[in-house]
């Protein structure tokens, strides 16, 4: 049995799997197929667990998985008949790779996502790697796609500034996309593009298994630079549609398969490989194995010795510290406040790091006195990625990942949009980070309406598994850190530069909506963040009249709607209005569209009481409208 052999075993494979599902992507199975058997086979250390020391894997090119699939079945990481299930409902063998799959790293899919997901591994690895002596590689497979992709190439950006020489990018250079040959798109000197970006720059012959092992030897040596190895490799080789656009999604049928099994003289049936190359991947199983304990051992025995350096990694891991946060009771704007709890609990927590997309000292989400992340300093808490959002929040999901480290990013609020793609994959994967966005008030608008966030607060509300908080004080805000803490959820917390009342802690804060007052009233009026201070001063001016109202704080609707019927009802059994600077969608199922004061365009340019004149946020004006819809 040869590796050549085997390898053309997996691809029938992979090639039968998609045929057996009636979809799939071929084209590229035939082109990088040579390339990541190479890779497993020879040196990526793992087992298919999630054991830190492990080298990790990203398929950034994720719609080509049947053949990563096809070789974890053959390598015994999956069940072998798993993969007859490719693709059917309820399987475990998504059409993309999924986390819940042993040996699978990342959820991958959007194109150039993956790719900043690895470059947030290395960046993990280097702060693992330096404080604890957990070190790995990081590899991650791309095609021409992930690199047009403009997060594809903003985190390459990033990976050469700090020098990640334990990234290797393995690019499946066939030339093809789906609509075309890649002249149709792009004419760029990836060499080049690469060169400029701080990369060792690698190319051989991709179907050639000796030159691509040659390849990887070379780049693990690399000590300055990331590296990529440019595969040269042909789109469908062998088949009818060699070399064509037409066989990216294609499912080549039976006769198609067959003929490419007589040129490559296997005779297995359908959905199988042979007992010789089970036993021939089994025995280079064992060897990466062996080779895998006798790394853990070492830094076992190295742990073992240090029994500081022990507890400490251990709390890395499993995220196990307390953080015990002392409240300021002055009024000041959320942002401010936010960055005092957040340095705060960063003196305890430290796997806390912050990456900033240039606007720090605007959102102030960053440690003070926490040092700054570079290629000479590992250690710095505060890691700055540039006007570079979209690459920002996956290289964050990339670091949560890894593991051992709680990442923070930041923009505006307004921005958010650059985020969403990332900040969707994190509540499919449910990753512990942290999405702060600052200016979340409309009134926060002195650069103009682009700068106001009208409907994206919304937009992060509408996606499952995200958290979104506004905290109206630091109260709340040391709240949300707790709640975060506890459930591990993705968590998007919203602050403003707009100065908050100081309220304080009060019961049921931890529930998502609580009563600031707790009266026997004649209606309540929920708000968030700085729109309390506002709802305070309507239930002061609705005193004077004669109705009493109940001021109730909703932190994160989330949350409140974790909670019981009878908890919700208790805050839904009188006429409810609501005060928030947004579209305001998710409230419309607890009260009547008439009852809610939000916005409905894009907004003024202006200073902030000239804003929230514009918009009637003015305590007469909404007392006013209050008693007239009462009546």
């Amino acid at each position: 049995m040869t590796d050549n052999k085997v390898i053309n075993e997996l691809k029938i494979l992979a090639l039968e799997m998609i045929n057996h599902a009636g979809s799939g992507h071929s084209g590229s199975v035939l082109s990088c197929g040579d390339a990541l058997y190479t890779l497993y086979t020879k040196h990526l250390l793992t087992d298919g667990s999630k054991h830190m020391l492990r080298d990790r894997f990203v398929f950034s090119n994720g719609h080509v998985c049947a053949i990563q699939y096809a070789l974890f079945a053959g390598l015994g990481i999956i069940d072998f008949d798993e993969i007859k299930s490719f693709r059917k409902y309820g399987a475990l063998l998504a059409g993309h790779p999924e986390i819940q799959v042993a040996g699978v790293d990342a959820n991958t899919g959007p194109l150039g996502q993956g790719l900043a997901n690895a470059v947030g591994m290395a960046i993990a690895e280097t702060i693992m790697e330096k404080r604890f002596g957990a070190s790995h590689y990081t590899y991650c497979m791309v095609g021409d796609g992930c690199l047009e992709e403009g997060v594809g190439l903003e985190s390459l950006s990033v990976a050469g500034l700090y020098k990640l020489n334990k990234l290797i990018v393995l690019y499946d250079k066939n030339n093809v996309t789906l609509d075309g040959h890649l002249t149709l798109s792009s004419h760029d000197d990836m060499t080049m593009k690469f060169r400029a970006m701080n990369f060792d720059v690698i190319e051989c012959d991709g179907h050639d298994m000796v030159e691509i092992d040659n390849a990887i030897i070379k780049a693990k040596k690399s000590k300055e630079k990331p590296t990529v190895i440019i595969l040269n490799t042909i789109m469908a080789k062998d088949t009818v549609l060699e070399g064509s656009c037409l066989s990216h999604g294609k499912v080549f049928d039976d006769d198609e398969i067959n003929r490419l099994k007589k040129l490559y003289k296997i005779n297995n049936k359908k959905l199988s490989i042979s007992e010789e190359a089970k036993l021939f991947l089994n025995n280079k199983k064992i060897k990466i194995i062996s080779k895998f304990n006798e790394k853990i051992a070492k830094f076992n025995e190295k742990l073992n010795k240090n029994k500081i350096l022990l507890e400490n990694y251990n709390n890395f891991i499993n995220n196990n510290f307390k953080s015990n946060i002392l409240l300021d009771s002055k009024n000041q704007s959320t942002r401010d406040a936010n960055n005092i709890v957040l340095t705060e609990i960063a003196k305890t927590r430290e796997n806390l790091v912050v990456l900033s997309a240039d606007l720090s000292n605007s959102t102030k989400v960053k440690i003070n006195d926490g040092g700054v992340y570079s290629a000479e300093n590992r250690l710095g808490k505060n890691i700055a990625i540039g006007i570079r959002e979209h690459a920002m929040g996956a290289i964050a999901n990339g670091m949560a990942l890894h593991g051992g480290l709680v990442p923070v990013v930041s923009t505006f609020l307004s921005f958010s949009n650059y985020m969403l793609p990332p900040i969707r994959m994190a509540g499919i994967m449910n990753l512990p980070v942290i999405f702060t966005f600052s200016h979340s008030s409309s009134y926060d608008a002195g650069d103009g309406i682009t700068h106001v966030p009208v409907e994206q607060i919304d937009q992060i509300r509408l996606m499952p598994n995200i958290t979104v908080v506004r905290p109206h004080d630091m109260a709340e805000i040391a709240q949300s850190y707790n709640s975060f803490f506890i459930d591990k959820n993705p968590m998007c917390l919203c602050v403003s530069k707009a100065s908050s009342n100081f309220i304080g802690k009060k019961k049921d804060m931890d529930k998502g909506a609580y009563f600031v007052t707790h009266d026997d009233a004649k209606i309540n009026i929920m708000a968030s963040g700085s729109e309390v201070d506002i709802a305070m001063a309507v239930k002061d001016v609705l005193a004077k009249q004669n109705i009493i109202a109940n001021v109730i704080s909703v932190p994160s609707i989330e949350i409140f709607e974790r909670q019981s019927e009878k908890y919700k009802a208790t805050m839904l059994d009188k006429p409810l209005f609501v005060i928030e600077t947004s579209t305001c969608i998710k409230y419309l199922k607890y009260t009547r569209e008439e009852y809610i004061f939000n916005i409905q365009d894009y907004g003024v340019s202006g200073d902030s009481e000239s804003i929230k004149s514009h918009f009637g946020y003015n305590a007469n004006t909404i007392a006013k409208t209050i008693i007239k819809k009462l009546k």
